[in-house]
């Protein structure tokens, strides 16, 4: 069982299943026998769909505000401008998505056309960060799912209700259930989830998790995208205060 407790008041919230190597297993394999036809959707209902979960966001927020704040100990304010900002985030994709992925032609000439076509990589894990888990899984679940591919989440076992509150949210606007399956658990459960058929994975978090998630799927060539702290750069100008940003 995972136990989310309040930070605040270290009362336990509420109890979930952890998800089991069996339970990691189906919904992967659900996810890949559903991820076709959600593909060969009209990109407009994709993005119909996008729209509809934005909408319904917005007029949820004070409530999903609320569970954000139990769980991960954001101060409320903080939790509401979180998700009043998703607004544009959501608009970005909402008008974008269909001009990105539209096929383009690099060379026509008689009896012979050559096209740049995008297609999905198919089953996407993402593993999500507790701090802002509505920006960061956004970035990688709405594009995922508005380029055709299935998505199996993993938000971080501090922020799960919210991941949960997410799925219902997906389902509600007409994202069927196998195309988005939230996976529950700790680290273990994460790494678990490696070990299924998977085509790409997206992490953020901590610079040790992540190196673990490189060396367990670098044999396989899939794509992984990193986000870690600690490993972006930064510039240090000479008039520098050192003891003061120390």
């Amino acid at each position: 069982m995972l136990k989310v407790i309040n930070p605040a008041t270290e009362q336990v919230i509420r109890e979930l299943d952890e998800d089991t190597p069996d339970t990691l297993r189906a919904k992967a394999a659900a996810a890949r026998a559903a991820q076709p036809a959600w593909a060969t959707r009209p990109v407009a209902e994709r993005v119909a769909c996008a729209a509809r979960f934005g909408e319904r966001l917005a007029g949820d927020v004070d409530r999903l505000a609320a569970i954000l704040t139990s769980e991960m100990g954001k101060p409320i304010a903080q939790a509401r401008n979180e998700l009043k900002a998703m607004a544009a985030r959501i608009d970005f994709f909402v008008r974008h998505t269909a001009d990105a992925i539209a096929d383009e032609v690099v060379l026509r000439e008689p009896g012979m056309e050559e096209r740049i076509a995008w297609e999905p990589l198919g089953v996407v894990a993402n593993v999500s960060a507790w701090n802002y888990p509505w920006f960061v899984g956004s970035n990688v679940f709405l594009p995922a799912l508005l380029t055709g591919n299935a998505v199996l989440y993993k938000p971080s076992e501090h922020a799960t209700l919210t991941g949960l509150a997410t799925a219902d949210l997906l389902y509600a606007s007409g994202v069927p259930r196998e195309v988005f399956a939230t996976v529950v658990g700790g680290g273990g459960v994460g790494a678990a989830l490696l070990q299924e058929a998977i085509d790409s994975v997206y992490f953020t978090g901590s610079y040790g998790t992540g190196r673990k998630i490189a060396e367990a799927v670098a044999g396989r060539l899939i794509r992984v995208q990193l986000e870690l702290g600690g490993k972006d750069p930064a510039y240090v100008c000479d008039g520098v205060d050192v003891v003061a940003a120390g």
